[in-house]
């Protein structure tokens, strides 16, 4: 008849099986050994008394003593106690791993593309909360409140890179801006430009791995970016935490041209001073109202999803010109676009929830965020819920965008420097600089072709400018009947 013992260890529980219970305690010792690798030295074996509930040591010194004359009976419980030299050998520090020269991979950063998004977790819901708070007569239950808002960066962006194939364009600005930097104020600008798909450059280069197989590159999860060939500054005015735009007497025009050259308004441009850094590590880049004035602006440019791949480039006075890119996120965008966030007097960098006429405090959205004692700048996840009111940081509202150059890019316009206001002087003046080129190389300034309706007079000459734009748009070379027209015009106007 089998006869069991059960053994507990620091590596849990073990059992024990015997043929009978006239095994000696050097059979139960040795076969301690093959189970834990414990050599019999080194075992202290205690058997536990059930009805007085204390521990017995057994007396191992007699190594062929019975099992059956230590009271061991079939089914008690002993437990094993290492000896401190167990202990010592077990429990010694790990030796540290020799430094690899082999550098680490570089961390991802905490967006995805657009792309990747939807591949993995399918096209995100981006609550409208006007059917939360203005539904007069509805139901109350868990689904009919608003959705809270919680301080978690978006996994995704829309636009992933906005580039500048001509640096002159962001240089332009920051000289335009000086005026404005020298009082302590910001200007801003609309960027035009088009958005290709990124394609990761390394996807012609290690076509296979390591077992020579073909490598099949996941063109669904390419990115998107913005290449910007100009900045058009309209009129607006200025502020210290974020410039106003005024009305646009020439916003129709401006459009209508953008269009003929295949632009699009693909971004607002931001230069300001720099601000001082929080000490608790919370962002200082965009203030509250440019945080809503973008997020207003990707809801007026956006898609037929609702989806919004506008952006925002940031350059901050200094003697390196280091810029920044952002945009609002979705949530950042409902939440503006149900008049449910404000700035706060006093907090540039802070915006608070408000409550819209005619909606109840209690059917308001809660947010949660970092505890008031958090140095982390909100990366710890411990948060806590605020009134409605109280002011909080912005930081995950925002999506950072990577800003690049545009390596292997063109320009698509030859000169950056005929003024956003011209007169016919200084079209006279450009015209006399720039006299050995031809018209389409003459014509390649984006405010110049903005100025062109102002100055022709006639209809049919106004017609031309619209097939400027084409032209340059296109990179042709201007046709010989609008090469005509010119000439007449220019002779016309005294501008050879």
């Amino acid at each position: 008849m089998v006869f069991l013992l059960r053994l507990r260890t620091s590596q849990g529980m073990k059992r024990l099986l015997f043929r009978d219970d006239s095994c000696t305690l050097e059979d139960l010792m040795l076969q301690i050994k093959d189970l834990t690798g414990i050599s019999p030295v080194d075992q202290k074996l205690v058997k536990t008394d059930p009805i007085k509930n204390k521990s017995i040591p057994i007396d191992v010194r007699d190594v062929r003593m019975p099992i059956h004359k230590i009271s061991l009976n079939k089914g008690d419980l002993i437990h094993l106690k290492e000896s401190q030299n167990v202990r010592a050998k077990t429990n010694h520090k790990p030796k540290k791993k020799p430094e690899s020269k082999v550098e680490q991979p570089v961390k991802k950063g905490p967006h995805m593309t657009f792309k990747a998004f939807v591949k993995i977790s399918g096209k995100p819901t981006i609550p409208n909360y006007e059917d939360f708070l203005f539904q007069p007569n509805r139901q109350r239950s868990v689904s009919s409140y608003a959705p809270n808002v919680h301080w978690k960066l978006q996994r995704y962006r829309h636009t992933d890179i906005i580039s500048f194939p001509d640096p002159m364009v962001l240089q332009k600005f920051y000289r335009n801006s000086l005026p404005e930097l020298k009082q302590g104020m910001s200007r801003i600008g609309i960027m035009f430009g088009r958005y290709v798909e990124d394609v990761n450059p390394l996807v012609k280069q290690n076509v296979t791995d390591d077992l020579k197989r073909q490598k099949k590159w996941d063109f669904d999860a390419n990115g998107v970016r913005g290449d910007v060939y100009a900045i058009y500054e309209p009129p607006q005015e200025a502020q210290k935490n974020g410039a106003r735009f005024l009305t646009d007497p020439r916003q129709e025009v401006v459009q209508i041209l953008a269009e003929e050259m295949g632009l699009e308004a693909i971004g607002l441009a931001i230069c300001k001073v720099k601000a001082k850094e929080d000490p608790k590590g919370f962002q200082t880049f965009l203030t509250g109202a440019e945080l809503l004035q973008l997020a207003r602006l990707q809801s007026v440019f956006r898609d037929q999803d609702g989806f919004s791949r506008f952006g925002c480039v940031l350059i901050e006075q200094a003697e390196l010109i280091e810029p920044r890119a952002f945009a609002a996120s979705d949530i950042c965008v409902a939440l503006e676009g149900s008049n449910l966030l404000d700035t706060v007097e006093g907090h540039p960098f802070k915006l608070r929830c408000k409550i819209p006429e005619g909606v109840r405090a209690s059917d308001m959205p809660q947010f949660y965020i970092p505890k008031d004692n958090d140095m982390s700048g909100g990366t710890h996840q411990a948060k806590e819920k605020i009134k409605t009111g109280d002011p909080f940081p912005i930081d995950f509202l925002t999506v950072k965008i990577i800003v690049g150059q545009g390596r292997g890019l063109h320009g698509l316009m030859k000169h950056i420097e005929f003024p956003l206001n011209g007169t016919l002087k200084d079209l006279k003046g450009y015209m006399e600089r720039h006299s050995g080129e031809t018209f389409h190389q003459k014509f390649s300034d984006f405010n110049l072709i903005l100025n062109l309706p102002d100055f022709f007079e006639d209809e049919k000459d106004k017609e031309c400018a619209v097939e400027i734009a084409a032209c340059i748009g296109k990179r042709l070379e201007f046709p010989p009947e609008l090469c005509e027209k010119l000439d007449i015009w220019f002779v016309k106007k005294s501008l050879f």
